[in-house]
């Protein structure tokens, strides 16, 4: 069990400390932050595969203790780059439900996690990487010794 499923109430890595909201594309899985991901933050379900990207850019995430009164999540504190705030008058500061709150919805983005190399499941060449100089494996010869080498020269 990964903390994403821990219950401890107060490890601040457990789902009770991170975990947002049901997830929305499988039964019984939680949305859960990602508190090592940033700048490029996200949130990925406990059970499944979906991965919530969302607040690129973002100095700080954190997950409120209050929820939202529409859908029941946890409610995001985002602290936003001033340069790249979406909120109105620059403000960078901003306490919302993810799902719910108008101003979130430009910066929320669905994805489904993929394995990123194909070799694994047998598709695509495999490379020998065991670093440099392993590509010559056709004939194998013994070596001779250095007086033998030397005989075979002057020969």
């Amino acid at each position: 069990m990964g903390c994403n499923e821990c219950t401890h109430p107060s490890c601040q890595h457990s789902l009770n400390s991170l975990g947002i909201g049901q997830c929305v594309e499988c039964d019984g899985g939680v949305l859960v932050l990602d508190p090592t991901s940033g700048p490029k933050w996200r949130m990925a379900c406990n059970k499944c595969n979906v991965v919530v990207h969302f607040f690129e850019h973002a100095h700080k995430v954190q997950v409120a203790q209050e929820s939202c009164d529409a859908c029941d999540a946890s409610l995001v504190a985002v602290d936003f780059n001033k340069t790249r705030t979406p909120l109105p008058d620059g403000e960078t500061q901003h306490t919302g439900c993810v799902f719910c709150d108008p101003i979130f919805q430009d910066v929320v983005e669905l994805k489904h996690a993929t394995m990123r190399h194909s070799m694994h499941r047998g598709g695509g060449a495999r490379r020998g990487g065991r670093g440099r100089g392993r590509g010559r494996r056709g004939n194998p010869k013994k070596p001779k010794d250095k007086m033998a080498a030397l005989a075979a020269y002057f020969v």
